[in-house]
């Protein structure tokens, strides 16, 4: 309830700010709503310098399609519920397949040929957001189930690329020519992913960041909210107990971490 709170009050103090740089009262209700339409911050806000300041302008109109949606493309513009609107250029935002679809657009098969596209079909699943049992030998970074998204991404992606260099020097010292995340390991994270993610605001909107952006796409927080630290903690802590959630074989023999 608390969290609510803060919230709503950090939504009233921007709320406040935007409202006061529009000058039409019905247009800066529609741009800053009174009842936010989620909770604030679990939507990326515009970073902007003068973008409220725009709707101003004489030759600026804000068209709400949730009020009159769009009903096709016509060869002058486009026509919404309530007329057409001529166009000299339509830019088409449609959205992108945040986190899981740079890899699932890629035809990566593990064993029996089960393709990544498939195995995620009903959500990601991954150990420290770097590996998938039955992928073996495969390493990605600043993907699912990492703090990709809520972090800055060369940073993170440099901190992530140290630990796999400290893997492959591991195996390599080890003799081991083969690795492979457990699908224990998989589903310990997966459930630490959703536990943490519980105890924020973020499930309580469509956004990107659930993948609610994609229609059939399923419904899960993509990205690790725990923060960079207890990430990094929870890394080493697997590296210090041999590399634990990981299948590793040796060229002769094998041992699981």
């Amino acid at each position: 309830m608390m969290n609510l709170e803060a919230n709503r009050t950090a939504y009233d103090f921007w709320r406040a700010k935007v409202q006061a740089r529009i000058r039409d009262p019905k247009l800066a209700e529609q741009l800053a709503p009174r009842e936010p339409p989620h909770p604030f911050g679990v939507k990326r806000p515009s970073l902007e310098q003068t973008y409220y300041d725009v709707f101003n302008q004489d030759n600026v109109r804000l068209v709400d399609l949730k009020a009159t949606p769009i009903l096709e493309i016509t060869p002058g513009g486009v026509r919404t519920a309530d007329g057409e609107y001529d166009l000299d250029i339509l830019v088409l935002a449609t959205g992108f397949d945040a986190v899981t679809g740079g890899l699932t657009q890629i035809d990566i098969r593990g064993v029996d040929g089960v393709t990544l596209k498939d195995k995620w079909a009903q959500g990601a699943r991954t150990h420290l957001g770097m590996a998938s049992a039955g992928f073996p030998n495969l390493l990605f970074l600043y993907g699912p189930q990492s703090p990709s998204g809520f972090c800055n991404g060369p940073t993170c992606a440099e901190l992530q690329g140290d630990w796999v260099l400290e893997f492959l020097k591991h195996m390599r010292d080890a003799g081991v020519s083969r690795f492979e995340a457990t699908p224990a390991a998989e589903q310990t994270w997966k459930d630490h992913v959703e536990a943490v993610g519980a105890m924020t605001l973020f499930p309580l909107a469509d956004s990107w960041y659930m993948g609610a952006n994609i229609p059939g796409k399923p419904r899960e927080l993509l990205n690790y909210p725990g923060g960079v630290p207890m990430y990094l903690q929870m890394c080493q802590a697997s590296a210090a107990n041999g590399y634990e959630g990981f299948l590793l074989r040796r060229t002769t023999t094998h041992a699981s971490a």
